[in-house]
């Protein structure tokens, strides 16, 4: 008998590669899942280009009052029914507040900014804060 191996002290490595090209098969199909997916944002092809309108500066006052771009003051509660005719054309907003406005008022003002653009399906719409001196 010539085929026979019974004196080889060869090691049999069929076993161990074919096990390791399951572990390798399997974290092939692992990593991809396991990743975080980081979101980009492509720029927008020509014809898709929305024009630049001028940002909406909400100035905030002492009294809780809110007016839009310099315009008349109106009370800090019906700054959401105001800005939802207001958002739909704009790009930015930035809410302007001296020292003496607590700084809680203005948080709540900027979450109300998100809040209306949230609701009115605008979700690019950047708030930024600006902070003046009395």
């Amino acid at each position: 008998m010539g085929l026979s191996t019974a004196g080889s002290r060869e090691i049999n490595v069929t076993p161990l590669i074919d096990v390791l090209l399951v572990l390798l098969i399997v974290f092939l199909v692992a990593i991809p899942i396991l990743l975080p997916a980081e979101p980009i944002a492509i720029p927008p092809k020509e014809g898709d280009v929305v024009p630049e309108s001028a940002p909406l500066t909400l100035r905030v006052e002492v009294d809780h009052s809110v007016s839009f771009d310099d315009g008349p003051r109106f009370p800090g509660s019906e700054l959401a029914a105001r800005l939802r005719g207001q958002l739909p054309r704009v790009r930015a907003v930035f809410v302007d507040a001296g020292d003496a406005v607590p700084w809680g008022y203005v948080v709540s003002t900027v979450d109300t900014v998100r809040g209306v653009a949230g609701d009115v399906r605008r979700d690019g719409v950047t708030v930024g804060v600006r902070l003046h001196d009395p």
